[in-house]
């Protein structure tokens, strides 16, 4: 049987999902951590050869799309490279997780991706499978409008406030409450102590500070939501479009969050043409649409 694969690398996990060419057959498959660092070369290697092994045991692999946040790594795109230019797989490729993301939430079509998790970027994606992207820079120069930069400002206003020359919040209390960050030392201990990712544990709460009408937690939201509408408009203004899809992925904005309508609401007044969506497919069935993409070339 002839097929294709997607594959979807993660730090925790790996998924691939096989297809036959005709569309006839379908199997998915889950296999350890796609990490060179946390797992080690000999574990890395090994974790190929399974995969070859698998994708041999159901038939002839045509084309496979590998999908992982590692792409950067020199170390294991060189892994990569050597095992499958010596493996029974006919054609393959290795592209970043954004873009398997980007391609199963416009279903393969042409549009825009705005990922907006701890971190936050834009993608678009034209006809000719050209990419273009903006934001992704990181939380030390970066990441606005993302759980980070809410986090960010709240901390922000809340040591204004601390200091007694910044206006009250609702955000003060919450975060003594929830997190027991009462003092000074207490928030200087927690957010240089931690990573990015203890700055962005703050969004539901300012979240809860926005829904309780805080005034503060309301003009966060509506800037980090002009911040993402910036970074999404640029890449509508680099793909030349005035209209089409932008397709919303990430914890801060998959549900009906605060951040969610703020966004919606700022397209709408900047960007009339342009209409939010939420993901048509995940990244898994991105990287097999990019795969079967691959026997079309």
């Amino acid at each position: 049987m002839q097929i294709i694969a997607g594959l979807d690398g993660g730090g925790t996990r790996t998924k691939i999902l096989v297809e036959s060419i005709d569309g006839s057959f379908q199997e998915e498959k889950e296999f350890g951590p796609f990490n060179l660092n946390s797992i080690g070369r000999p574990a890395f290697k090994k974790l190929l050869e399974n995969i070859t092994s698998y994708l041999e045991s159901i038939g002839e692999c045509e084309a496979l799309c590998i999908g992982g946040a590692g792409i950067s790594n020199k170390g294991m795109t060189s892994i990569i490279n050597e095992h499958f230019s010596a493996s029974s797989v006919k054609r393959w490729k290795l592209v970043g997780d954004h873009e398997i993301v980007l391609v199963g939430a416009l279903n393969g079509g042409k549009g825009i991706i705005f990922v907006c998790g701890t971190g936050s970027i834009a993608l678009g994606r034209d006809n000719d499978g050209s990419y273009v992207r903006a934001g992704g820079w990181g939380h030390l120069i970066g990441d606005e409008g993302s759980g980070y930069g809410l986090g960010r400002d709240a901390f922000f206003a809340v040591t204004k406030d601390i200091d007694g020359y910044g206006c009250h919040t609702v955000l003060t209390n919450l975060i003594a409450q929830k997190l027991g960050l009462v003092t000074q030392d207490d928030i200087i201990s927690y957010v240089y102590s931690g990573d990015k990712s203890s700055v962005a544990a703050l969004a539901p709460i300012v979240e809860e500070a926005y829904k309780a009408g805080d005034e503060i937690a309301i003009q966060i939201v509506r800037k980090n939501a002009e911040a993402a509408v910036d970074i999404i408009e640029c890449v509508a203004r680099k793909m030349r479009l005035e209209s089409g899809k932008v397709a919303m992925h990430g914890g801060l904005v998959s549900h009906e969050t605060s951040m969610y309508h703020e966004i919606i609401s700022c397209m709408k007044r900047r960007m009339p043409g342009f209409s939010c969506i939420h993901p048509e497919k995940d990244s898994l069935q991105g990287a097999l649409l990019l795969a079967r993409e691959m026997l079309a070339e």
